[in-house]
């Protein structure tokens, strides 16, 4: 700025220009705040729009020296259009007087010679105004419809090497991409999977200790999510455990049934989505907490090894009343989908594959799950780990069909 010295009227500041450490934003502010009063700028006003309730006090050295520097708050887990327009609405009234008196200098200041339109100019077309902007493809328009204010806690579940990380993953990426403030929950403590498709969290869980314990941490205290979880980017966090966290003592007091129960039920509606990567022998230890997820995405590949080990995982999981509520909150995810496998002589269709979870193999098991999509294998699976980008940036097919899984996960179970 002391470059360009812009004329500036005023200033909107949201979460998107905050950076998640304080201290940088009591610089960057006051570093806006010194650049304002040296150029002798005192009219110009500051509204910071945020939903950090904890940003007014630590801004408080900034307001006490600025008067026309204001924080408001909002409540929202997603900023809707309406509170910007009132923000805005709200500078502007800021500087009407001042546009009021440029304006009747400027209309003094006119020349009287000033030429009058043309008597044909009276009939030259209107310039056409732009058209506004909509999506087109139904994907996005039924999102759209389900996103405003949603909040969902959803569990991504099946047996072991099924694909349930990647798919963790994805359905959290696209869900930030279209807008969603999504939390990640690495409950499967034994694999630490999410290190692998966020090198990022790996990285820095090996030289800062809080992040290398976050899940637990943000067991203990989710009131403080903003500081115990890592931020990946944008309006996605996440919470789990670098490599090198072994501490029992701690992962018997927090890791159980009452805190994660503590903490969907707190951060629920902070987040439109919280995402847990949770596989099959896990609700066992957590099987108080089904009752507060809204629905589950059992992955299971096409092939009669898979559907037959989720049925055995679920057998020896959990007793018959907690089997049929996980069947009747549950949509299939048929990952690493094989379009030669057959079963019987016919394709073995996502739909084939709930129809025969359903069939009656396991007792508990009888309601025939809808099916979120499927997920066909190919050599990107790998890829998405060598390069840290999940599949949904690298293609239209991959956000499509991630688009679609999240949408019927977002529905829930009717």
């Amino acid at each position: 700025m002391e470059d360009t010295n812009p004329i500036v009227d005023s200033i909107l500041i949201t979460d998107e220009a905050l950076s998640v450490r304080t201290e940088q934003n009591k610089n960057d502010l006051n570093d806006l705040v010194n650049w304002l009063i040296a150029n002798r700028r005192l009219d110009v006003k500051i509204l910071v729009l945020t939903r950090n309730f904890k940003q007014e006090a630590e801004l408080e050295s900034a307001i006490n020296r600025y008067s026309n520097l204001q924080i408001k708050i909002c409540e929202y887990i997603r900023i809707p259009p309406a509170v910007f327009r009132e923000a805005v609405e709200h500078l502007s009234d800021s500087k009407s007087s001042v546009e009021t008196a440029r304006s009747l200098e400027n209309k003094g200041n006119k020349s009287s010679t000033e030429k009058k339109g043309s008597f044909l100019d009276r009939f030259k077309p209107k310039p056409k105004s732009l058209p506004e902007f909509q999506a087109t493809d139904n994907l996005t328009k039924e999102l759209d419809k389900v996103s405003r204010g949603i909040s969902r806690i959803v569990a991504i579940t099946g047996h072991r090497g099924c694909g349930i990380t990647s798919t963790t993953i994805n359905v959290a990426s696209e869900a930030s991409k279209r807008g969603l403030s999504v939390l990640v929950l690495d409950m499967d403590i034994e694999y630490r999977s999410t290190n692998m498709y966020f090198s990022s969290f790996h990285e820095r869980s090996k030289r800062d200790e809080g992040i290398n314990a976050s899940l637990i941490r943000t067991l203990a205290r989710p009131q403080d999510y903003m500081t115990t979880a890592f931020h990946v980017k944008d309006n996605l966090w996440m919470a789990g455990l670098g490599y090198s966290f072994t501490d029992p003592r701690l992962i018997e007091q927090f890791y159980n049934s009452s805190k994660l129960v503590g903490l969907v039920s707190l951060l629920r509606n902070k987040f439109n989505l919280i995402l847990l990567d949770m596989p099959l022998h896990l609700l066992e230890k957590f099987g108080d907490v089904m009752i507060h997820i809204d629905s589950f995405g059992m992955c299971i590949p096409n092939n009669l090894y898979s559907v037959l080990s989720t049925l055995k995982n679920v057998e020896g999981t959990l007793d018959k009343e907690k089997a049929a509520y996980l069947n009747a909150k549950s949509k299939v995810i048929v990952t690493k989908y094989n379009d030669r496998s057959r079963f019987q002589g016919d394709i073995f269709t996502p739909d084939r594959v709930s129809e025969i979870m359903a069939s009656g193999l396991l007792e508990s098991f009888t309601y025939e799950m809808k099916v979120a999509g499927y997920v066909s294998y190919n050599n990107d699976f790998d890829s998405q780990i060598e390069s840290d980008v999940p599949l949904v940036y690298t293609g239209t097919d991959h956000e499509r069909t991630y688009g679609n899984i999240l949408l019927r996960l977002l529905e829930g179970v009717s």
